[in-house]
Formats: structure tokens, sequence, C-alpha cells
């Protein structure tokens, strides 16, 4: 009974308190909230943004939806004419295409290096990937090109722009230049280059394709080998379903979906939240901080006020309380109106002018729980902040209140 007399009490107190005080202190404190709100959530947000790009670009420019490679030690995937035409009539796959290790030494003028030659059908891969439009020079390859090559920005280099970044490139290769390749098997072939291209995520500019035709030619033994076939899914989340329908079929490839094989995602995003942990941290010292000044001040000038009050007797329990509403007041309008700030400014900003990462443009994305668990944290930091200041207060002998 006499905690939910207080409880009338403190929240009688805490309105009274908001709709009657100082309004300038009021408003600077729920902005102030709301500025902390929306950092928490922007930091989380493009770290997000970020994710999300790279993981879109391994899969349009690396691993497609779902690699498929040989067993142990094999080099090979057995039959993998036979495999690629189930993979295609596999529910939920929308392209899939294969590729064949044809060299992996690239050599022009007095610079030579190692990069993966790959063999592919033009067409197949066009529909699997990306890689085709980002032509910077010339233009993929045809279904019928004869001893022509295309070749990666990593590889070409393409002008000392690019020098510092591809230092090991070939350093100056154009469209119509004459490569020399070392083919598997060791054989050396001299292809024309058709056309450089450049993506956004350096790991996938360093290699170079050749039709399978050409391969088939130069180098008869790579003839129907398949090295990798990867699939594109109508929709991502579809993958674990696909290699459950292919696992049942052949048991000597390995199947792996596009998360798995995005490692350098997760070394990525590991630093990503460290920054946002330390600047969270921050955030929530401040906010802290500022909630127990606006406490202690109004404290400090209501010291004489409080004393009274607990004279006539309201309890020690219903003044704390009191401060306690007004702090998770100041945190809900400040979370409200943060939110507000940050899906009707941030966000809208942020899809017309992207940030310009390496990686990219990238944009926001926020998710529920990240919207819920910064809510909570930030009411808890509120709370504290305000419950230091109020339970030292009531402390103070009765007598030293009223008299000061």
């Amino acid at each position: 009974m006499a905690a939910r007399s207080s409880m009338r009490v403190a929240t009688f107190l805490s309105r009274r308190a908001i709709t009657r005080g100082n309004r300038g202190i009021t408003i600077l404190t729920v902005a102030m909230m709301a500025v902390i709100y929306a950092e928490l959530m922007f930091v989380p947000s493009l770290i997000q943004g970020a994710t999300n790009e790279i993981q879109l670009e391994l899969r349009e420019y690396v691993t497609a939806s779902i690699a498929i490679t040989p067993s142990h030690s094999d080099l090979t995937i057995p039959d993998g004419a036979g495999l690629i035409s189930r993979v295609r009539a596999t529910h939920g796959v929308t392209a899939a295409t294969a590729t064949s290790l044809a060299g992996s030494q690239i050599s022009f003028g007095s610079h030579t290096n190692s990069w993966p030659v790959l063999a592919v059908d033009p067409a197949s891969y066009a529909r699997t990937f990306m890689t085709p439009k980002t032509m910077i020079e010339g233009s993929f390859l045809d279904p019928g090109a004869n001893d022509e090559i295309v070749l990666g920005i990593g590889v070409a280099g393409a002008g000392m722009n690019h020098v510092s970044t591809y230092g090991s490139s070939l350093q100056g290769v154009r469209v119509g230049d004459r490569v020399s390749v070392i083919l598997s098997g060791g054989r050396t072939h001299l292809f024309t280059v058709k056309g450089i291209y450049e993506t956004d995520l350096s790991e996938a500019n360093t290699s170079a394709f050749i039709t399978t035709a050409t391969a088939d030619r130069v180098v008869p033994s790579l003839r129907g080998r398949v090295s990798a076939i990867y699939a594109r899914t109508k929709q991502i989340g579809d993958e674990k379903a696909v290699i459950g329908q292919l696992r049942s079929e052949d048991r000597h490839v390995t199947y792996q979906s596009w998360e798995t094989l995005s490692s350098s995602v997760k070394d990525i995003t590991g630093s990503f939240n460290t920054i946002k942990s330390v600047l969270n941290a921050v955030s929530l010292i401040v906010a802290a901080i500022a909630v127990f000044i606006v406490t202690y001040v109004d404290l400090v000038n209501k010291r004489r006020t409080i004393g009274i009050e607990r004279a006539i007797g309201i309890s020690g329990l219903a003044i704390t309380v009191n401060y306690l509403l007004k702090a998770v007041v100041f945190a809900v309008l400040g979370i409200l109106f943060g939110a507000a700030l940050f899906f009707g400014g941030a966000i809208p900003l942020a899809r017309r002018h992207p940030f310009q990462f390496p990686i990219g443009p990238v944009t926001l994305s926020v998710s529920s729980s990240e919207l819920r668990s910064d809510a909570i944290i930030l009411l808890a930091v509120a709370v504290i902040g305000a419950l230091v200041p109020a339970w030292r207060a009531v402390r103070v002998r009765l007598l030293d209140a009223v008299l000061r």
C-alpha cells in the first residue's frame, strides 16, 4: 500500500515538474537524447549498409549464390556437364555457369605474375555474374571469340592511376595489346586483350577470362573438365534448400553458399563492430553524464523544497521515483524524436547522397532488433544517470536539507 501511494505521489510530482518546470532545460535535454539515439542507430546502420554492399558484390562478382567445387584433392568435378545440367534444372536456381582453370601466369613486356585464367561460356557467365557489365575498356568475350582474353584491372593495371593499388599488375596493358599466357600443361599462348573490367571489390579484379571454346582448342586436355560451378538463386535464403536438393544426388563435390565463403566480410565487419562499440560507449557515457547533471542541478536548486516535502510526509522513495520518471520521460521523448530524425532525415539523405566507400556507394540499413536494443540501453542509462544523484539527495539529513 505504501509503495502504491509513493508511486502515485511520484507520478504527480514528475508530471507537475515537467509541465511547470523550465521548458528550455526540458527541450534541450530531450534534443540531446534524440541526437544521442540517432547517433546510436547511425553507426550500426552504416556498418550494416557497408556489410550489405560487400555481400552483394561478393555474390555478383566472386561466389554467386552457391559455389560447387571438387571434393578432397580432386582438381576437377566428376561429370561436370551432367552436374551443371542438374543444377540448372533445380528449383530455385535462375542461372548457373561452369569455369575451368586454363592458366595461371600472364606476361606483358617485362612484367609477369600469376593470376587465374578462367575458361568460361560467355553467355551463361553473364547470366550468373555481373562482371561483364563492369567493362572500363573494350567489351566482354563473345561466344565466338578466338584467342581473345579479358583482364581485370588488377591484372592489366591500365595506366599509372592504378599502379599504387595494383603494384604487381602488368601496369599498362590496353585493349588490343597481346599478352602471353602459360596454360595448364606448360604451353605458352598469345592472346589479344579484348576488354578490361573493374569492380568495386578489389578481390574480384585479379582474374582473366577466355572462352571455353578457345581453351578446348589450345588445351585439349581441358576438354569437358570443370573446375567449379556457380549458381544464382531466385532470392537470398534459398541457398540451403537448393544445396539440400543437389547434395542428395551427388556427394562427390563440395557445396558452399556465399555466406560460408564470405570470410573477408567477417574480417571487415569485425573491425567495424569494434569501432561501433567504442562510439556507442562514448555516446552512452555522454547521455548518462547529461542526465546526471540535469538531475543534480535540479536537486541542488530544489534542496530546500525536497526537505519540506520530506517534512510533510512525502517519502524518499516517492522523491527518487519522481526523478526516475522524469528521466524516463526525457529518454522516451528523445527516442521518438531521434527515430523521427533518423528515418525522416538521415536515411533519405543517405539514399540521395550515399557514402562513398572503397567498396562502392553505401546507404544506411537499420534492423528492428538494433532499434529496440538501442532504445532499451538508452532508457537504462537515463535511469541510472538520474538514480545516483536522486538517491544521494534523499539520504541527506532532513534538518540539513531544510536549513541549507
